[in-house]
This record gives C-alpha cells, sequence and structure tokens, in this order.
C-alpha cells in the first residue's frame, strides 16, 4: 500500500489495511480520511504533524513508532496499548490529542503525557494508573470503568467528564476542575456517609 518511504503533505482517504504491517515510513503532515487500520502494526514508523479522521484503529500496534503533534478525531482506538509508542522524552506537553474517539480497553499505564487533550470520548476501562496526565482537558468524556491510581491529575479539566472514579487518597488532583455535582464522586473512596 505505501510504496515510498517518505510522504509529506499527502492525503490518504478510505484506505483498507486491515491486519497489514507497515515499517520504517515517514509520514509528515499528512491526513488520514476514513482509513481502516484496525488489528494492523507500524513497526518505527515516524508520524509528525499528522491528523486521522474517522478512522478505524483498534487493536493497532504502534511497534515503537515516534508521533508528533498528531491528532485523532472521530477515529475508533479501542484496545490500544499506548506503551508501545516512542514517545518523545523531553515533551512539555502531550504530542497527540483525541476528540470524540473511542478509546476503550486501552491502556496509557506509566506514560508522560502532561497536557493530553480527550475531549468528548467514550474512555471505557482504560488504564491511567501511574501516569503523569497533570494539566490535561479531559472534558466531556465518559470514564466509566476506568483506573486511575498514583496519577497525577493535578490542574486537570474534568468539567462535563462522567463516571469517573478517581480516590483522591491515592491520585493528585490538586487545582483539577470539576462540576460541583459530579464531585461527590471523589468522596466515595473516604469512608463517610453523605446525608441530604
Amino acid at each position: 500500500m505505501f510504496k515510498e518511504f517518505d510522504y509529506f503533505d499527502q492525503q490518504f482517504s478510505k484506505c483498507v489495511a486491515s491486519a497489514q504491517r507497515f515499517s520504517d515510513i515517514e509520514f509528515e503532515q499528512c491526513q488520514f480520511i476514513e482509513c481502516d487500520f484496525s488489528h494492523s502494526q507500524f513497526s518505527n514508523c515516524r508520524f509528525i504533524e499528522c491528523e486521522f479522521i474517522n478512522c478505524n484503529l483498534s487493536d493497532l500496534n504502534w511497534g515503537y513508532s515516534s508521533l508528533e503533534e498528531v491528532s485523532f478525531v472521530d477515529c475508533k482506538l479501542n484496545s490500544i496499548q499506548w506503551a508501545q509508542v516512542n514517545w518523545p522524552q523531553l515533551a512539555l506537553t502531550s504530542s497527540v490529542s483525541f476528540k470524540n474517539c473511542q478509546l476503550s480497553h486501552s491502556s496509557f499505564y506509566e506514560l508522560q503525557l502532561k497536557g493530553l487533550i480527550m475531549t468528548d470520548c467514550f474512555a471505557k476501562d482504560v488504564d491511567f494508573r501511574q501516569a503523569n496526565l497533570a494539566t490535561s482537558d479531559f472534558s466531556n468524556t465518559d470514564f466509566r470503568d476506568s483506573l486511575f491510581q498514583q496519577t497525577n491529575l493535578s490542574k486537570v479539566n474534568f468539567v462535563g467528564a462522567m463516571y469517573f472514579n478517581i480516590d483522591i487518597k491515592n491520585n493528585n488532583v490538586s487545582r483539577a476542575k470539576f462540576e460541583r455535582f459530579a464531585a461527590l464522586n471523589l468522596l466515595s473512596g473516604l469512608d463517610i456517609e453523605l446525608v441530604d
């Protein structure tokens, strides 16, 4: 499918490459629209300022590829181990963003992704344990059954977020932003009784 090793400012539309393997390709300022890369592997590839729109990337193996300023919009990204990405070592903010995506059954375990944007997403059963997600924007995202433990959530925006279960004794939520009613969920781990 990809015949070259370097692509710049290309648009790939409606590509179907399920369960394929791609290696050592660099994509810069490329757009992927309505593509299906589910169950595939990108091994040692590099994505720079790329955009994935309405793509199916579920069960994708990143194979130590690097993602630099990559955005995912309206994509299926279920069952992905994000530790397989070769993340920039000294990044001040996350090099990926997710808008209106499905991220269920995925893992961000122990990752350093400060400033991550994950807005209007469905993130069921996602592992965020021991990750550094400080200053992220998680507004309007559904976190049902997701795991937060020893996670840095300082200054994170949870406004409009739903179904999160965050133990405030085991996570850093300093200066995080919650809606007043949703913040009652934070008290569930304190062994107290709330009375109207």
